[in-house]
């Protein structure tokens, strides 16, 4: 058992480190300030190999595997955590969902503009009507004609969808349950779509998201992701490792709030006392540390078994279900310990508050996972059994990073 990360991985962690303390961290009052997500934020990460770590060289990423990715998405989501959000659709679920399901033509054409962030992908899952059963209750349809496909229907919380270059969308293609669902790339500027943002403005305007409209719009044949009904096992295949950049992300929340919260309780005097003194703001701040750690471990111990080439959906499950709870508690013990301080723009606390419980809703919600856990506990549904490493042989697969970060 082994809790060391490599040389690689500490120097890739420290550039993010630096990277989200001298490019992000001083404009952030500015972006929120003029609502917009800053594109030229993405390129940077994009160059830097940050949203390619998982990725083979010969399509544009560094190869330096699960494990780096989480340390950077941590070490991005301490300061932003719209910046941390990008790594979803541009990092991990439309990318790497190309390169596991997609032809030859289409990784070329899509992986690397996408991981270099000179291309934004969205997630076309949700529906207006769709719960968390998203699949089983999918009306967006996709009809075959003679030249290739049309697409009907509706998406909603795409995020960056209005934004976006390419949306990977899901659709029915027949009435056959979870069998008639299949995937296709859809370029957003094809005519018949309309994207428009959904107001939020208690989580900022700067990690958007938007209602996709599609009506009658004509897709070539190409635009055919897998097979005809592929879909389902291509969702849950990507959302196996789309679900680990949300808890690299909680982890990252919840560091943040320590980050602050120590800082604050070492400044902040009552009575001539620093309040870190005092029991109970020590306790607050004891039970962060630890929760904060433990989410950690578990969200390393995910990525490592994936760079390792195993399946991790279990673990993924558990570390995201954990992570968030984490960084809602997390986050709710700093606002206490921050008192009437915790809502004053100088502090990002209430921010931190408000995304680390939307967390707990995003890439399934807080039940959702407790109800795979425990089936898969009790043996009733095994989590890992959808679960698909890889679809085809890539031309150069991750090694893996290092020894077990968790025993």
């Amino acid at each position: 058992m082994d809790f060391t990360l490599t040389d690689e991985q500490a120097a890739i962690r420290d550039v993010a480190r630096d990277f989200a303390r001298t490019r992000i961290a001083p404009h952030v009052r500015e972006w929120e300030a003029e609502g917009h997500f800053p594109r030229e934020i993405a390129r940077e990460m994009g160059e830097l190999g940050f949203l390619g770590c998982c990725f083979p060289e010969r399509y544009g990423g560094s190869e330096a595997g699960f494990v780096s990715l989480v340390l950077v998405i941590e070490e991005i989501a301490r300061v932003w955590q719209p910046a941390a959000g990008f790594f979803n659709p541009n990092g991990m679920t439309v990318p790497f969902t190309i390169l596991n399901w997609g032809s030859e033509e289409q990784r070329e054409r899509w992986v690397e503009p996408l991981i270099r962030g000179r291309a934004i992908g969205s997630f076309g899952l949700t529906e207006p009507d769709g719960g968390s059963d998203v699949l089983g209750s999918m009306r967006t349809r996709a009809r075959r004609t003679e030249g290739g496909w049309v697409l009907d229907g509706t998406k909603i919380f795409n995020s960056l969808a209005h934004l976006a270059d390419l949306d990977l969308v899901f659709a029915r293609t027949s009435d056959d349950g979870h069998r008639g669902i299949s995937a296709f790339l859809v370029p957003l500027d094809t005519p018949g779509i309309t994207a428009n943002p959904i107001p939020h403005s208690i989580l900022g305007e700067c990690m958007p998201t938007a209602e996709v409209g599609f009506a009658d719009v004509e897709l070539p044949e190409e635009a055919l992701l897998g097979e005809v009904g592929d879909g389902f096992r291509i969702a849950m295949n990507a959302l196996d490792y789309g679900r680990l950049t949300v808890p690299a992300r909680c982890v990252g929340i919840a560091q943040g709030c320590v980050d602050v919260s120590l800082e604050y309780a070492r400044e902040r005097n009552v009575s001539g006392n620093p309040i870190g003194r005092y029991q109970l703001i020590q306790g607050l701040i004891a039970d962060m540390v630890v929760e904060t750690d433990a989410a950690r471990m578990l969200t390393y111990q995910s990525a490592w078994l994936k760079d390792c080439g195993k399946t991790a959906t279990r673990e993924s499950a558990r570390s995201k279900y954990f992570a968030a709870e984490v960084a809602a508690r997390v986050a709710t013990r700093a606002f206490e310990l921050f008192g009437g301080y915790a809502v004053a723009d100088e502090y990002p606390v209430a921010r931190m508050f408000t995304w680390a419980h939307l967390y707990r809703t995003g890439e399934g919600s807080a039940n959702i996972q407790r109800m795979l856990v425990a089936d898969d506990a009790l043996g009733f549904k095994l989590a890992d059994r959808h679960a698909i490493q890889r679809r085809f042989e890539l031309a150069s697969d991750v090694e893996p990073a290092g020894q077990p970060l968790t025993g």
